[in-house]
């Protein structure tokens, strides 16, 4: 849990851009898609092993697409803030458009 405040409040100017840009595109989503993508992302981590986000999306196919995919970011960070998960670490996306670029792997904090 440590890590995972360390990383909230020690924020450079870089990522405070990368996170007001989540912000706004889950405002772009709207509540009713914020809501659902928080609960899809929030019953993934009752399986109890690490996960990405992307994984939560593919899992998840009815859920309608976000305007742009920077809204998950957002579910994501909202759910670190509230205790869900923490920050395991970093492992490579998979999707085709993502070029294998490094992507947080989330670690559910809860107990069932």
């Amino acid at each position: 849990m440590a890590s995972n405040l360390r990383i909230i409040s020690d924020r450079s100017p870089g990522l405070e851009l990368g996170y007001a840009g989540a912000e706004r595109a889950a405002d772009r989503a709207g509540k009713e898609w914020r809501i659902l993508a928080f609960r899809a992302f929030y019953q993934f981590t009752k399986r109890g092993k690490p996960f990405t986000t992307e994984e939560v999306r593919k899992a998840n196919p009815a859920l309608p697409t976000p305007p742009e995919t920077r809204a998950w970011g957002q579910v994501a960070l909202s759910a670190a803030r509230l205790g869900v998960v923490v920050r395991g670490g970093l492992t490579r996306a998979q999707s085709k458009g993502a070029h294998g670029r490094w992507v947080t792997q989330w670690v559910p904090a809860l107990r069932k």
